[in-house]
């Protein structure tokens, strides 16, 4: 008999979507998470074990085994919640975007979203569309900004 995360890796369903754009991933990485939808929530992850998630104040989850149970604990914790995400930095580079976002999360029917949450996205270009490689959450505090890009050194 299959563990669950091993029918969650080999399933082509999970694979089913594909995402023309970073953004686009983004967008159902969000639907996903809003939904508490692990194998929509999966199917945006790329397949291979170079993977990692970090949720708040949590411990690094790498690959998809434990980026996959680290979701279905997390999804099977929450109540109903809503997220509004504002872009606050990005890179684009060849075949990767990193997205630095500010994520509003409203907890039940609550109209004042709790304090952000800061996450790092990174994309990559895959033969079947943009996947994201990592997630990074960590609580932003309140009046902080992200920083800003500066330039790349290249040392000798």
């Amino acid at each position: 008999m299959c563990e669950p995360d091993l029918v969650l890796l080999i399933l082509p369903s999970a694979r089913a979507m594909t995402f023309s754009t970073p953004e686009a991933a983004e967008s159902a990485f969000y639907a996903a998470f809003e939904a508490r939808d692990l194998d929509a929530m999966m199917a945006v992850w790329a397949s291979d074990d170079s993977v990692a998630c970090i949720h708040p104040m949590a411990a690094p989850l790498n690959g998809r085994a434990a980026v996959a149970a680290g979701w279905r604990s997390m999804f099977e914790a929450a109540g109903q919640f809503r997220v509004q995400v504002e872009l606050a930095h990005e890179v684009r580079e060849a075949g990767q975007v990193i997205r630095i976002v500010r994520e509003h999360l409203f907890i039940g029917q609550e109209t004042e979203p709790r304090p952000p949450i800061l996450a790092t996205n990174v994309y990559r270009k895959e033969a079947d569309g943009w996947r994201m490689v990592l997630h990074h959450a960590s609580p932003l505090q309140v009046g902080g900004t992200p920083p800003t890009r500066t330039p790349t050194v290249v040392l000798h």
